[in-house]
């Protein structure tokens, strides 16, 4: 009688312990390109009390890519999706915003103030993770 107690004493005492340890889950956004058309993605994040825009990734016809690398339940992140026309894709039931892009590689701070001469105002969709899985946004 005394092992089982001191059996059922220790397992609980060392239950906290195996917890604690358990890495958090990360929730990256995943961009799957469902089209027949190849997707370039840019994105604008929120950090240091400041919007940073970026781009770009490109997702060809039937491929997947990971777009942002983070946990998505603490992010406030919106992404913009072209085509090889620049043409938006329209992501419905989703928030806008409106971010400054450019059409080659870049990285902007304060994304969302007045867009120079070279920037161009487009508007990006909201994307969060409603869970601790990673979220994967289909472009069809």
């Amino acid at each position: 009688m005394k092992a089982a107690n001191y059996l059922f004493i220790s397992s609980v005492l060392a239950l906290p312990i195996v917890i604690s340890i358990v890495p958090e889950a990360k929730a990256d956004l995943i961009v799957c390109n469902t089209s027949s058309e190849k997707a370039y993605i840019a994105q604008a994040l929120y950090s240091k009390n400041h919007w940073s825009a970026s781009g770009w990734t490109h997702v060809f016809s039937g491929k997947c890519e990971t777009v942002i690398l983070g946990d998505m339940r603490k992010t406030s992140a919106y992404i913009y999706a072209a085509n090889d026309n620049w043409e938006p894709w329209q992501l419905e039931e989703k928030k806008t915003a409106v971010f400054c892009l450019q059409q080659s590689s870049f990285e902007i701070t304060n994304a969302d103030g007045q867009c120079s001469l070279d920037m161009i105002p487009k508007t990006f969709y909201k994307v969060f993770s409603p869970g601790n899985y990673d979220y994967t946004l289909k472009l069809r």
